[in-house]
């Protein structure tokens, strides 16, 4: 893939740079023309992390769970446009787009020309709340940036030679009509062209999910439902932290269930297992890690939606079983 820079105009007095200054900012990125949307819509973008300097800056796509939360549609669109894109090249010779000459600022950018005529985007329709809870659940399935539209149309892409007198007319085309007609513009040659509407382009939305303490903090009413939040301590295991926050939230049930009925004991505590075994929609998420002396340390929250016919049936059975009334002593 190629990603496009949305990047100010340089400031170098060099013509390759000045020609770079007047392309299109954009953050669409190209992809190879292909049948079905790739990268798939919702896919997270994941930052190169490797030792290829000119991958800096640049990003893979990765598949995720959480992806699967965001729906989307397809939207009509007519836009007919001739553009000049400044583009990262460093990733486009392994999908096999070509390169662009024209270096930029070392070896990693190139300029591109782009005639296209959209037919359609594939937008987000919803989702997002899901994504975040997943997020939350699953940190280790996001990063900070998705697939959040995906283009569709027909069009080609043009190439300069780079020569000093190619973008010179570049330049003077750019300062008199604001575009190049890159078919008869001297300089500019044919790269590649599909005739057919294929999907091949995308643009990404940046993501940040809640932390997990604002989350747990904005949690709202649902019907049926008696809210549970349990808070860990601090502690040197993540898996530990997870734990200790739920049996916090096990205790608030049994805390709950002994004081509507007045009791403490063994009948409590296992009612309480039992109705927060059968919770299906609970969310354990943590805090950011503090550094300590002794290693990271971590604290984690868990919600827990009780359903409250269950707990009535689990007041009812109590009552019938020590013979005392709701509120009694």
């Amino acid at each position: 893939m190629l990603l496009l820079s949305a990047l100010p105009a340089f400031a170098g007095d060099s013509l390759p740079d000045r020609l770079a200054g007047r392309a299109t900012a954009t953050d669409v990125v190209l992809s190879p023309p292909i049948g079905e949307p790739s990268p798939k819509a919702g896919s997270f973008l994941i930052p190169y992390k490797g030792d290829d300097p000119a991958r800096a800056g640049l990003y893979e796509v990765g598949p995720s769970s959480c992806s699967e939360m965001l729906r989307f549609k397809s939207v009509p669109a007519s836009e007919s446009r001739e553009e000049m894109w400044l583009v990262e090249s460093g990733v486009g010779a392994s999908v096999g787009l070509p390169q662009f000459g024209v270096a930029i600022g070392g070896a990693g950018k190139s300029i591109a020309g782009i005639e296209y005529k959209l037919v359609d985007k594939l937008v987000v329709d919803g989702g997002l709340a899901e994504l975040e809870e997943c997020c939350l659940r699953s940190p280790e399935q996001c990063t900070d940036r998705y697939v959040s539209e995906v283009w569709r149309g027909a069009g080609s892409l043009s190439r300069t030679t780079g020569t000093n007198a190619a973008i010179k007319t570049s330049l003077k085309y750019l300062d008199k009509l604001g575009k190049i007609d890159f078919g008869t513009t001297k300089g500019w040659t044919m790269a590649s062209t599909w005739g057919d509407d294929m999907y091949f382009a995308y643009r990404t939305a940046a993501f940040r999910p809640p932390s997990c303490e604002s989350y747990m903090k904005g949690l709202g009413e649902v019907e049926g439902k008696l809210l549970f939040v349990g808070v860990s301590r601090r502690v040197l295991s993540e898996q530990e932290a997870r734990r200790d926050a739920q049996d916090d939230a096990r205790q608030q049930v049994v805390k709950y269930l002994g004081e509507q009925f007045k009791i403490e004991g063994d009948i409590v505590t296992s009612k309480a297992e039992a109705l927060v075994a059968g919770i299906k929609d609970g969310l354990t998420c943590t805090d950011a890690v503090q550094d300590t002396p002794e290693g990271p340390a971590y604290l984690a929250r868990v919600r827990m939606y009780v359903d409250k016919a269950a707990v009535e049936a689990a007041l009812s059975e109590m009552q019938s079983t020590t013979g005392k009334k709701k509120g009694g002593r």
